[in-house]
Formats: structure tokens, C-alpha cells, sequence
């Protein structure tokens, strides 16, 4: 489990913390959760956790009940899969307006971090550092889109897609591998300036991305 640091907002930290703790399994569905025992186990007042909890359950991960408390959702991959597609529609838009609208600085830099991410999977070491390579690349790409409400609603989803992401590529480098030879292929469709190619590419590389790992309380589909 990731430890509290002081450089980042205690609130965004327990979230990201929760996050990875449901994806890999550490709290399971339907578990029974309080704000005072996740206070208490990561040393914060109950005042960040109590802020934590309204994202999450905005994000459908935790549901809460008057007189029986907080849990874990039920549903939790069927949320995370209505999370991709949002995201998918939001990140295709982003790659459709990019292919018009980016600068070549824009594209440089989105090429310079795939050229960076290349020697790591090479090596299959240091997923943490691919994972945000990966997330500066897509952060690149929305604003290559230009448009602000794009970056505004992808960044709404980044904390979820980061955890996803981190969790997933810790034991799963053959999908790292996949999906930087999808990035290649979104960047290509950017500089060739091919809108829809680039859109279809987005959506399918969002969606298709596993969204936890099999573990034994994830749902089989």
C-alpha cells in the first residue's frame, strides 16, 4: 500500500489509495467499510477520508446506507466498465480534434514520451514510471485537442485511470506492450491529421483495456 506523502492533497492520496486497494482486491464487494477504521489504518483525521469516500461513491465504488453504513459496491467492474467508456468517448474526442488541431510541438513531445516508454518494456521494469508516461501522454493529448472542455472532463477521470492503470501494469506487461503499440498507432493517425482513424482508434483502445485484475472476486465476464 502506497504511503501518505506531504507533496500531494491528503484527499486525492486516500482516494488513489482506496482505489488500488478495491482493484486488487484487498477490499472486496459487498465488504462493509468506515471512514474512522480507513483514518485510523493510514494515520489522517477522519476529515480527508469523509471527502475520499463522497468521490468514491460518486464513482460508484462505495455505496452508503442510513444506519448500516459505508460499502464496497456490489458492482464495482460494471462501474469501472462505465468509467472506460465514458472515458473512451472523452479521450476519442480528444484524438479527433488533436489530428486537427495539434501543434508539431504537441506531437514532438507525445512522441518523445512513447520513444521514453520504449527501453522500459523493453526491460519489463518499472511499471510505475510507464503508467505515467502513459497518463502524460494522453494529458498531452487532450490538450492537443484544444478545446477545454475535453481536458476538463478527462482530467474529472484521471485519478480513476491512473489507479487502474498502475495496478494493472504492476503484473501485466504483455498489455503494457499492447497498448503502446496502440498509442504508436493513435499518434500516427494524429500526424497523418486523420481525424476519425484517430477517434476509432481512441475509443477502442479505452474499452478494450482490462480494468482489474483476475482475481477471485472479480466479475468472470
Amino acid at each position: 500500500m502506497k504511503e501518505i506523502v506531504d507533496s500531494v492533497p491528503l484527499r486525492d492520496q486516500i482516494v488513489d489509495i482506496m482505489h488500488q486497494m478495491i482493484l486488487n482486491g484487498e477490499l472486496k464487494s459487498n465488504e462493509k467499510i468506515s471512514e474512522r477504521k480507513i483514518s485510523s489504518m493510514l494515520k489522517v483525521s477522519t476529515t480527508p477520508v469523509k471527502e475520499a469516500f463522497r468521490i468514491l461513491q460518486v464513482e460508484g465504488l462505495i455505496v452508503s446506507s442510513p444506519r448500516k453504513g459505508s460499502f464496497v459496491s456490489a458492482d464495482v467492474v460494471e462501474h469501472l466498465k462505465q468509467i472506460a467508456y465514458l472515458r473512451s468517448a472523452i479521450d476519442g474526442v480528444a484524438a479527433h480534434f488533436a489530428a486537427r488541431f495539434a501543434t508539431d510541438d504537441e506531437i514532438q513531445r507525445m512522441q518523445s514520451l512513447l520513444d521514453c516508454v520504449e527501453p522500459l518494456i523493453a526491460s519489463q521494469k518499472n511499471a510505475d514510471l510507464i503508467s505515467k508516461k502513459n497518463d502524460e501522454f494522453h494529458q498531452v493529448l487532450r490538450h492537443a485537442s484544444h478545446n477545454g472542455y475535453v481536458v476538463n472532463l478527462g482530467e474529472n477521470l484521471r485519478s480513476i485511470d491512473n489507479s487502474i492503470r498502475s495496478v494493472i501494469n504492476k503484473v501485466d506487461f504483455q498489455n503494457i506492450k499492447d497498448r503502446h503499440e496502440e498509442h504508436k498507432a493513435i499518434l500516427r493517425a494524429v500526424k497523418n491529421r486523420k481525424g476519425d482513424l484517430a477517434e476509432r482508434l481512441m475509443v477502442q483502445h479505452v474499452r478494450e483495456a482490462p480494468v482489474v485484475i483476475d482475481h477471485k472476486d472479480s466479475d468472470p465476464e
